[in-house]
């Protein structure tokens, strides 16, 4: 039988972002990724839209931790662009290092932090997103916006069954290896191989859950009509200010780095 984990990613505190309406919280977000889309070629003027989501992590009571750990695990993708950005802006700018043929440049830098915070800063907002607001608010939400009630729910469900998806792939994987599987040994096509008999077990369960599932929502109507919702988040002054300043916060940075003052 499938089970469901009915907080999904959503985190229980009580701060400033949680007592926000989940409407606000998705227009930053958006506006999130719009002022990091127009900055992805200057690092320097995407760093103002990142120290706001790691702001806005501190507020939300997740921490600047969590950033830090997000960003220690991108370094290696964080190295991969820089170096990729700047072979193909090695002839502009500043020169700053120079190692046999990587030749770095200041705006090659530049480039490169920009097109890294261009995948950071939406990741840490929607990760506030998603921390800070309750899957049955997100739904409503979504709907409120326009999004179809089966749009809504199927994103809801997605994300409520994210961590136990990622919790059975642990669960099968260390019982294969503790059958004695071997998944660090061979080749790199003997080490794909190894991982059939992770594979073929996951699919089998994750395809029982979703069976389930699908009887519990069939059970429930859900899908067929547009529902209705008890508890529904009411928009106050907070969310007003809150709205016009990430409006003026992530304006102000769009048109600084499109030059348009």
């Amino acid at each position: 039988m499938v089970v469901l984990s009915l907080g999904g990613l959503y985190v229980a505190r009580r701060t400033l972002f949680h007592r926000l309406d989940p409407r606000a919280k998705i227009i930053w977000t958006l506006l999130v990724l719009a002022a990091s889309v127009t900055t992805q070629f200057d690092g320097l003027k995407a760093l103002p839209v990142f120290a706001s989501t790691l702001a806005a992590l501190s507020l939300s009571g997740l921490g600047a931790g969590l950033a830090l750990l997000l960003v220690v695990n991108a370094s290696a993708f964080l190295a991969a662009v820089t170096l990729i950005w700047a072979g193909v802006y090695s002839s502009q700018g500043v020169l700053l290092l120079a190692l046999g043929p990587l030749r770095l440049t200041d705006i090659g830098l530049r480039v490169a932090f920009g097109k890294f915070f261009l995948i950071m800063n939406p990741v840490l907002a929607f990760a506030v997103l998603f921390a800070s607001t309750r899957p049955y608010h997100l739904m409503w939400a979504l709907e409120k916006l326009g999004a179809p009630s089966k749009v809504a729910l199927t994103f809801t469900l997605a994300l409520n069954l994210l961590p136990s998806t990622v919790k059975a792939i642990r669960e099968v994987t260390e019982a294969q290896v503790a059958r004695g599987l071997a998944l660090d040994r061979g080749s790199v096509v003997q080490r794909l191989r190894n991982y059939a008999p992770i594979i073929v077990p996951m699919i089998a369960r994750l395809l029982s859950d979703v069976w389930d599932l699908s009887m519990v929502l069939a059970s429930r109507y859900a899908g067929y009509a547009r529902r209705t919702y008890v508890f529904e988040p009411r928009w106050s002054a907070r969310d007003t200010a809150f709205t016009i300043l990430s409006l003026l916060l992530y304006g102000g940075v769009a048109a600084w780095s499109l030059a348009l003052w």
